[in-house]
Parts: C-alpha cells; structure tokens; sequence
C-alpha cells in the first residue's frame, strides 16, 4: 500500500472563537485575551486533526477510500478519552 502526503490546510478564525467564548459569559464585563483566543485555536486544530487522522485510520482498516460519518462517530469516544 502506498502511503500519499496531502498538503490540506485550515483555520480556526479567531473573531469566531472569541464570539464563540463571548456567547457563554453571564457577565457583558468579562474580557477574553488575545493569548487565550490564540491558544484555543491551537487546541481546536489538534484536536480536528487528530479526529481527521483518526478517522483516515478507520475507514484504512475497513478497506474504504472514502471517510464517512460512520468513521468519525466510531473514533470519537476514544479520542475524547484521550484528550483529557
């Protein structure tokens, strides 16, 4: 089998993640840092790239070339137990 290098990039904006955070505080004072917005962001891209390989894995051993849902739901619970 050969193995195939891909070059996909993305981005976690973070005007979004700040909203994002924004919408759940109780209190309109409560500030968020541009250090912690970046951090999330960083998370967030481990944490989808990691559930992307996860589930490439999955759908290898079970002889597809397409990853579907199915292969996705099947990884989550490990790697949510991983992540903590």
């Amino acid at each position: 089998m050969s193995t195939k290098e891909s070059q996909v990039t993305f981005t976690f904006t973070n005007d979004i993640i700040k909203e994002a955070l924004k919408s759940q505080f109780s209190n309109p004072k409560n500030k968020i840092t541009e250090e912690t917005v970046e951090l999330i962001c960083d998370i967030s891209k481990a944490l989808v790239t990691e559930a992307a390989l996860r589930s490439a894995k999955q759908a290898s051993m079970e002889n597809k070339n397409l990853v579907n849902l199915e292969h996705v739901e099947s990884i989550l619970s490990q790697l949510m137990m991983d992540m903590v």
